[in-house]
């Protein structure tokens, strides 16, 4: 009985050790997958190749025994690129949105006084919430002189959220820039799950071609793809409320409002989050660490840069009492 249990003791512990979690081959392996994956990685280490080697290596010279020290790790790793739509997230990004977390910001819509509405978006990840603000302000809107569109701290969602907000606001037909897809089976099949685009072939992969989506090779896409063919009287004055955390389809917003001759944009400089984006996410440790990783990129990079110093507004506000700033601005506006 006693060599029984000393087997079985030896086994327990063995399968105990057998469970435990190779943090370094976890590390080695996210570092692949954004070598292979990530859509700026060849762009971020062009002409820096050797000293990504050496900075690498370095990384790579101690073990990584913990969770804790394969997080830190992978977040100086990241650091070198220099891309806020690369990063390291604690908790599941499927999960943290399934569970309704960006549900719970507030839309507001109100009427400041007779001659300005206000409306408050939050984030773009839901069109049908911004959707359902426009409905309910749109007749106010259309009596009104002056708008105030705030979307301080909005880090985005996706481009179709906003747009119905568009031809409220448009002088013009509105532009954005095109993407370019980075063709790797991983992120043929992310983006797939979300769109179809057909049956994955070998011959794509590492190629960076026109994102299939889209279809296009035009370095810049008509919004919408629709011309605008009357442009509403009022609002007659569009001021964009902005701030440093503005980012990925929120400025994909401002980039398009710029383009308006009735629209001002007022605040700070946006985040610059934008060059790099579609963003698909991998496990490193199951309900741990995930890696959210750029797809796509702008056409035409490194020419005209959003990332790093974002988009400037028209006005440069204090921090204090930013909605009666715009409003003394309004009554100086023709």
């Amino acid at each position: 009985m006693k060599h029984t249990a000393l087997t079985l003791l030896i086994l327990f512990l063995f399968q105990a050790l057998s469970a435990q979690i190779d943090y370094h081959s976890k590390y080695r392996e996210a570092i692949a997958s954004i070598e292979k994956n990530y859509a700026g990685f060849k762009d971020k280490t062009e002409g820096k190749e050797r000293f990504y080697q050496i900075f690498k290596t370095e990384l790579e010279k101690d073990s990584i025994r913990d969770l804790s020290t394969l997080k830190k790790r992978l977040k100086t790793y990241i650091s070198f690129f220099d891309d806020n739509h690369l990063k390291l997230n604690e908790f599941n990004v499927e999960k943290y949105v399934a569970k309704k977390q960006y549900r719970i910001k507030e839309f507001n819509f109100k009427n400041l006084n007779d001659s300005t509405c206000y409306l408050k978006i939050p984030h773009f990840m839901y069109k049908s919430r911004v959707d359902s603000l426009l409905y309910q302000a749109i007749n106010s809107i259309s009596k009104r002189k002056n708008l105030i569109i705030d979307i301080r701290g909005n880090t985005g969602g996706g481009d179709d959220a906003f747009s119905k907000l568009l031809p409220i606001i448009a002088t013009n037909d509105m532009y954005y820039r095109n993407v370019e897809f980075l063709a790797t089976k991983a992120n043929w099949e992310f983006i797939d799950s979300l769109v179809n685009i057909g049956e994955w072939k070998e011959e794509y992969d590492d190629q960076v071609i026109p994102a299939p989506w889209l279809n296009s090779k035009k370095p810049f896409l008509r919004m919408n793809d629709q011309r605008v063919s009357t442009v509403n009287y009022l609002p007659k004055n569009v001021a964009v409320l902005v701030d440093r955390k503005v980012g990925s389809a929120a400025e994909s917003f401002v980039f398009c409002a710029k383009q308006s001759f009735k629209v001002k944009v007022f605040g700070e400089n946006t985040a610059g989050t934008l060059d790099y984006s579609n963003c698909r996410h991998f496990k490193v440790v199951k309900d741990e660490i995930y890696i959210q990783a750029p797809t796509t990129k702008i056409c035409g990079l490194p020419v005209n840069q959003i990332d790093k110093h974002g988009i400037a507004p028209d006005f440069y506000l204090t921090k204090e009492n930013q909605i009666e700033q715009v409003l003394r601005y309004f009554e100086i506006w023709w």
